[in-house]
């Protein structure tokens, strides 16, 4: 398990090397965003994997200490490894077709026309990368955690804890696109954003919200699903 981890981790980390080859050198593009965006996901996993080593170690109560304030901080993060699906409404602002001015009915010709141009197609593909690289690093690291707490509280206990990351995240990911509230606000600012998140909870926020738990949720048990296959496969053979 340990040697797949590191596989698996490798090639998350190529494929995020070529990505911001390819956004550098690879224009033109309107997305340099996703690398800082990116850049966020992969704080997460890293958090997961420093957990996952914690527990081979000697415990005492400053080391769970640690683990508990590393946990704190792994929940503070993971809503901006899911956060990046939501950069696909940047799309919006593309033309990717329009009319054929030269139409006319029963006359054979296209009546729309594809742009062809590369920026906004770029846009596309970078925004699609970074999304389904985002989502498997947040999975990933969801995925370590909910092993760690299955271990040690059960089966029930772990999926409570994935039901509830995910709904947190949700109102998370409300928060940074619609508020434009971000993670260092709840350092930086954290009496104004308890206020703003107790005086404004409505039944907008309550819907964007859930739609994000059920996506992120969905795009989880979709990797849970396929990791389980996995493990049941090596057991067989």
């Amino acid at each position: 398990m340990e040697k797949k981890l590191k596989q698996v981790v490798g090639i998350l980390m190529l494929m995020t090397v070529m990505f911001t080859g390819w956004m550098f050198f690879g224009g033109p593009f309107d997305t340099y965003y996703l690398l800082w965006n990116l850049l966020l996901a992969w704080i997460p996993l890293g958090i997961a994997l420093v957990l996952i080593k914690e527990r081979k170690k000697q415990p005492s109560g400053l080391r769970a200490l640690g683990k508990g304030f590393l946990a704190a901080l792994w929940l503070f993060f993971f809503p901006n490894a899911v956060y990046v699906i939501t950069d696909f409404i940047h799309l919006s602002q593309d033309v990717f077709y329009y009319p054929n001015p030269s139409y006319e009915p029963y006359s054979g010709a296209e009546r729309i026309l594809y742009s062809m141009e590369k920026l906004p197609w770029n846009n596309f593909f970078s925004i699609s990368y970074a999304v389904f690289l985002g989502c498997a690093l947040s999975a990933l690291s969801l995925y370590l955690l909910h092993g760690e707490v299955r271990r040690a509280k059960g089966s029930r206990r772990a999926w409570g804890m994935v039901v509830a990351v995910h709904l947190l995240s949700g109102y998370a990911i409300y928060l940074g696109r619609f508020i434009r509230f971000n993670s260092w606000d709840a350092v930086l600012r954290p009496v104004h954003l308890l206020r703003f998140v107790v005086g404004s909870f409505d039944k907008h926020a309550l819907s964007f919200s859930l739609q994000f738990f059920l996506l992120s949720f969905f795009i989880y048990l979709i990797f849970y699903l396929f990791a389980d296959l996995g493990r049941s496969e090596e057991k067989t053979q």
